[in-house]
C-alpha cells in the first residue's frame, strides 16, 4: 500500500475508533432484565484491536515520510504563515493623511494626522500569494511523494 492509501484507511480507522467509542458509551449500562443489542467488552476488543492498528499504521506512514519531512515541515510552517498573513490587518498604504479634533485654547480644532504603516497592505498581498503557491507546490510534491512511496 502507498502513502496515500495508508492515510486514507488511517481516516477509516479513526472514524471506526470513534463510532466503537460512541458506541460503548451507549451501551455499557443497561437495566436488569433487558436484553443487550450490543456486548460492551466485545465492543471494547475491537476498539482495541483498531487502536493498535492504528497505531500501526500511523508508525509505518511515520517511518516512509522520512524522505518527505523537510516537506511536511515546511508545509506545516507555511501554513501557520499563510494564517498570519490572513488575519493581518493593522496594516495601510505607506502614509495615510487624515484629520481628527483636538481641544487646543478653550476651542475644538482640526488637525492634520499622517499615519504609516512599516508593512504595507500591498506587501501583505505579495505575501499571501508567495506563501500559497508555496504551500500548493510543497502539497503537489508531497501528493506526488505519497502516490509512489509504499509504506
Amino acid at each position: 500500500m502507498n502513502i496515500a492509501k495508508g492515510l486514507k484507511e488511517k481516516n477509516r480507522i479513526s472514524g471506526k475508533i470513534a463510532k466503537l467509542q460512541n458506541q460503548i458509551n451507549l451501551v455499557n449500562r443497561f437495566e436488569d432484565g433487558k436484553k443487550q443489542d450490543f456486548n460492551s467488552r466485545e465492543l471494547l476488543t475491537q476498539l482495541q484491536e483498531e487502536w493498535a492498528h492504528l497505531i500501526n499504521l500511523k508508525n509505518k506512514i511515520a517511518a516512509a515520510n522520512i524522505g518527505i519531512a523537510d516537506k511536511l515541515i515546511k508545509l506545516t510552517e507555511a501554513k501557520a504563515e499563510l494564517q498570519f498573513w490572513n488575519t493581518f490587518t493593522n496594516a495601510g498604504q505607506d502614509v495615510e493623511v487624515s484629520t481628527k479634533s483636538i481641544y487646543k485654547n478653550r476651542e475644538y480644532v482640526e488637525v492634520e494626522v499622517k499615519t504609516y504603516s512599516s508593512i504595507t497592505s500591498k506587501e501583505i498581498f505579495d505575501n499571501r500569494e508567495r506563501v500559497q503557491k508555496l504551500i500548493e507546490d510543497l502539497q503537489d510534491e508531497i501528493d506526488d511523494y505519497n502516490a509512489k512511496t509504499q509504506i
